[in-house]
């Protein structure tokens, strides 16, 4: 690692270590430097200490100077693979406040996964012992021969000590063509898939990256080898970096290396409204204006497939001499190398899902969000990565480390502009081309389908033309309204749409819960519908009615792909290219409840028309609504200017904050935790919704408090000491999770 300032050594005696035990009950413990670590220890430092006797792993987070007299511990020794910077180190910090999220569950994202914790360093080896001083034995080794109770003692008594390390790389499973005829695969579409992207690829390539190259499953691949059309094997695994190849495509990135320049230069935030296409070209520019200064790039990519593809555009756009490498979960143990370039500044370009946002750079130059208001920008329960928006973290590295961020995207996402972000806007760029657009108006008639959809479908199919539907990607209702007068059930205390819940109807903002009923408030009309198509009865629908085949495409289903006509949700439709694209049920977008969904809608309406190369197609009861005619015109900042002051008046990001609490238990010890830890001690300004039953898992019902503050850490700080006081509880009281500023509510 690159020399570090020396405001980043500890000059005190006493550090603070923040042990990597992802728990709330555990705070940062003082500890004493000994002499021969002083000129090791600093700000970031991985050292190993001791808990209970029991040496563990930890991140020196600060000095020390208020420790007084007490009898402290020493640190063990100091493991310099595994440190971070400091500017890390400050940013975790930031974030584990921001978030309600153990410190050190935050520290251990921003370490690869897979550490080597098994490894343990011989100090005093016992007479009799088949080990030498200094050797490094693995735990079983160990407790095979000395026996649990020798282990821990040897332990305790310091004649082993944890020697943690980074990932061994293992072996990975490559794919490889054969000699021979190839079989015939017109009607193995996969199967084809895999072969002309393998073809590209002499020597063999990795299964993981054909098969995401190639968009197909391991099924496709099986039925290849059983062809013998191609053959696997195990190789050991290379490190993911790659050197660019320079191919002379300076001209490419011209028209994007002005804007690129002021990013790295002036540093800040900057957001660059360009379409999908050139997101490549302009993330190249970013990162060759940031190598001539001799800076690393970091990019954020919403999904692994995304990651590789940029991979891939980079190393034919970036002059040659420079090293770009992927990094997400597939690529497993292999991590811990890219890990390790990046941090001694040996790797240039930084290319990673969320789990790479917290990587330490040596030299880090600017930040890269790519397609920045995507919903997988940010972890959920039970993924890697921390459950905040990279946005956020890309900002706050921004601001730490002097680099500048660049968000990039059609339509930014509107918490961009929270006031206390200094947000510059480079020149916009329009897309290439913008389809033909009609807008059916389907107020008072009953019907799924209108005539004008039908016929655009029947003329796709017999053009030989492809058709995308997209459908609302939520399996079920998600609001009501009548479809005699368009009238729609709001919340009498905030006027905001009811969600559906079950039978019940409820108010995402105050928790105001109403029953469903069969009759319009408004004209007293029985014709009180629910509003939502899923994809799986719009394609049962059409195909029954247009007497032909339709494809399926959702997260878990890919079926009928050489269909003519295709349903599917937003994601796939907008990833692909169709001739029609046909959007039957905006009022389901245009009606959500959650607080984003206006946003939202706007984003899929302009995402539909960015993937139409000729005509649009868009079903509503609300063609005035503006954010439909401002998607449907392109119109990014009409929508902005409309949806602001709307969301400033709810009360809602970006000029709130929400943290949502969930708590799951029995209903006694839910409204004791919330009322004798969590209400009375809520700052001032942050207000509570009631206590509201959310949903079923298990044996054990869900129940849900929102709380909302100007202050971002006022919320925060409330959702950790409540969730400190129930850890305190045990087994015996609520289980709680805190999601602090939840992209939807």
């Amino acid at each position: 690692m690159p020399p570090l300032p020396r405001s980043a050594f500890v000059t005190s005696r006493v550090v603070r270590v923040c042990l990597l035990i992802s728990t709330h009950a555990i705070p940062p413990l003082s500890y004493c430097v000994p002499d021969h670590l002083t000129e090791n220890v600093r700000v970031g430092s991985a050292v190993v200490a001791p808990l209970s006797g029991y040496p563990r792993l930890g991140i020196v987070i600060s000095p020390d100077d208020d420790a007084g007299e007490y009898d402290l511990e020493d640190v063990k020794n100091v493991v310099g693979d595994l440190s971070l910077s400091q500017e890390v180190v400050e940013v975790c910090c930031w974030a584990s406040e921001a978030t309600a999220v153990p410190l050190a569950a935050v520290l251990r994202s921003a370490l690869p996964p897979g550490l080597r914790m098994d490894r343990y360093r011989m100090l005093s080896p016992s007479p009799g012992w088949p080990w030498e001083r200094g050797e490094i034995v693995a735990r079983a080794t160990l407790r095979k021969l000395l026996g649990e109770a020798g282990f821990k003692m040897a332990e305790r008594t310091g004649r082993v000590e944890p020697s943690p390390a980074l990932p061994e790389r293992g072996t990975t499973e490559w794919v490889v063509l054969k000699d021979g005829e190839k079989p015939d695969l017109r009607r193995a579409p996969r199967q084809r898939a895999l072969m002309t992207a393998l073809e590209r690829y002499p020597d063999g390539c990795p299964v993981w990256s054909l098969l995401s190259e190639a968009g197909a499953k391991r099924a496709a691949l099986r039925q290849l080898v059983r062809r013998a059309a191609v053959r696997l094997e195990k190789r050991p695994e290379s490190a993911p970096i790659f050197e660019t190849l320079g191919e002379g495509r300076g001209a490419e990135l011209r028209p994007f290396s002005r804007s690129a320049g002021r990013v790295v230069d002036l540093g800040g935030t900057w957001v660059w409204r360009t379409p999908a296409a050139e997101w490549s070209r302009a993330v190249a520019a970013v990162a060759l204006a940031a190598s001539e200064g001799e800076e690393q790039t970091l990019v954020l990519a919403p999904e692994r497939k995304a990651v590789e593809g940029l991979v891939r555009d980079l190393r034919w756009l970036l002059p040659s001499g420079l090293s770009v490498a992927p990094y997400h979960g597939a690529l497993r143990r292999s991590r811990g190398s890219v890990f390790e370039a990046a941090r001694e500044g040996s790797l240039d370009v930084l290319v990673g899902t969320r789990t790479a946002a917290l990587l330490p750079l040596a030299r880090l130059g600017a930040v890269c969000v790519v397609d920045e208001p995507n919903d997988a920008h940010r972890a959920e329960p039970g993924f890697e990565g921390v459950p905040i928006h990279v946005r956020d973290l890309a900002l706050r590295r921004g601001e730490v480390e002097g680099a500048g961020v660049l968000c990039l995207s059609p339509f930014p996402s509107l918490r961009l502009y929270a006031p206390e972000n200094r947000i510059r806007e480079l020149p916009a760029r329009a897309p290439g081309n913008w389809p033909a657009i009609r807008v059916v108006d389907m107020r008072g008639t009953g019907a799924t389908f209108s005539s004008a959809l039908l016929d655009e479908c029947r003329r796709g199919v017999s053009t030989g033309g492809r058709v995308g539907v997209v459908a609302n990607r939520l399996g079920h209702a998600t609001t009501v309204y009548c479809k005699g007068c368009g009238a729609q059930r709001t919340c009498p205390r905030c006027d905001l749409p009811l969600a559906v819940h079950g039978d019940q109807l409820v108010c995402g903002r105050c928790s105001y819960g109403m029953r469903t009923s069969g009759r319009c408030d408004e004209c007293g009309s029985e014709r009180v519908d629910f509003v939502g198509l899923t994809a799986e009865r719009a394609r049962t629908d059409l195909a029954r009615i247009l007497g032909e085949p339709v494809g399926l495409l959702t997260a878990n289903v890919r079926e009928g792909e050489e269909c003519r006509v295709i349903v599917g949700t937003p994601r796939f439709i907008h990833d692909g290219e169709w001739e029609i694209v046909i959007v039957p049920d905006a009022d389901s977008l245009l009606l959500g409840s959650g607080m984003g969904s206006v946003e939202r809608a706007f984003r899929v309406l302009h995402g539909a028309a960015g993937s139409a190369r000729k005509r649009l197609l868009v079903q509503t009861r609300m063609p005035d609504h503006y954010a439909l005619r401002a998607a449907l015109r392109g119109d990014y900042p009409a929508f902005a200017t409309a949806e602001l002051p709307r969301l400033r008046s709810a009360g809602y990001p970006p000029y709130a904050h929400l943290a949502a609490l969930t708590f799951e238990g029995p209903e006694e010890s839910v409204r004791r935790a919330v009322e004798s830890d969590l209400l009375p001690a809520l700052e001032a300004g942050v207000e509570a919704s009631e206590l509201t039953p959310f949903a079923a898992s298990g044996a054990d019902p869900v129940w849900r408090v929102l709380l909302r503050s100007a202050d971002r850490s006022a919320v925060s700080r409330a959702g950790a000491f409540a969730a400190r006081q129930v850890a305190k509880l045990g087994k015996s009281g609520p289980r709680v999770r805190v999601d602090v500023d939840p992209e939807e509510v």
